[in-house]
């Protein structure tokens, strides 16, 4: 599924642009632009630069994409912390961090902003659609929001409270998606039934234990139990991929520099 473009992209295409231009204007008023000594040198020895920028511009991309993938989020660090901790069940669960999973029981509905469903929570986007000349249509989310109202989980050996003040919902397919005006609205819902794995704080209040966010790890995510059991089984594949790519492409730049 399409989304909008990261703005790191919107950034290079824009240092891509202004460079072009500047060679345009440079090639008509020579001497009279600024940095024109350096852009005569660079003309001068064109095959020399070309070199540096076929070792360089790989690299660039490589840092770019590394620190893309290395950029901490919610996400991340849900998918993180929950391939380490333990399953806890609800009957017998400690103070602290604990990942559990259950069958949800809403307390107070919410209705959805898309089709008006009844609903624990929702995360919600609206996306500007631009279409380009031959009809593609590309997505650039302008809002989101999630909102989630307290609810329950339950497993076989009990109930246990969340305050869901910001939960996060981690790779949740989108229920509802709805499209006109120029805009496209989705929404990810949580249901009362659903059977869901969620990671957060374990707290107790009179002696009444619940789950809120965590303030040391700032997380409160839930997933769906199956679709996590496929992150966990292919996680290990796709670590593989990545390291195998990042080596390859080390190897290539090695070779262009000798």
């Amino acid at each position: 599924m399409k989304k909008g473009r990261p703005y790191i992209i919107y950034s290079i295409l824009g240092i891509i642009a202004a460079c072009f231009i500047y060679f345009i204007l440079w090639v008509i008023f020579k001497d009279k632009m600024p940095l024109h000594e350096y852009a005569f040198e660079i003309a001068n020895n064109y095959d020399s630069y070309a070199e540096k920028a076929i070792i360089i511009i790989p690299l660039v991309v490589f840092v770019l994409i590394f620190i893309t993938l290395m950029k901490p989020s919610a996400g991340k660090r849900f998918l993180r912390l929950q391939s380490s901790l333990p399953t806890s069940k609800i009957h017998s669960v400690a103070k602290g961090l604990v990942e559990i999973e259950g069958t949800l029981i809403m307390k107070n509905p919410l209705f959805s902003p898309v089709k008006n469903e009844v609903c624990i929570g929702y995360y919600y986007t609206i996306e500007n659609i631009d279409r380009d000349s031959d009809g593609k249509e590309t997505y650039r989310t302008i809002h989101r929001e999630t909102q989630c109202n307290a609810f329950q989980v339950k497993d076989d050996t009990g109930i246990i409270e969340v305050e869901a003040e910001g939960i996060e919902l981690i790779l949740l397919g989108e229920t509802n998606i709805s499209s006109h005006g120029g805009k496209r609205y989705q929404e990810t819902l949580l249901k009362d039934g659903q059977k869901m794995l969620l990671v957060g704080y374990a707290d107790s209040k009179n002696g009444v234990s619940f789950i809120r966010k965590d303030d040391y790890y700032k997380i409160l995510g839930i997933t769906s139990s199956s679709g996590i059991t496929v992150w966990n089984k292919y996680q290990p594949l796709l670590k593989s991929f990545m390291f195998t790519c990042s080596v390859i492409l080390l190897i290539i730049i090695y070779i262009l520099i000798q």
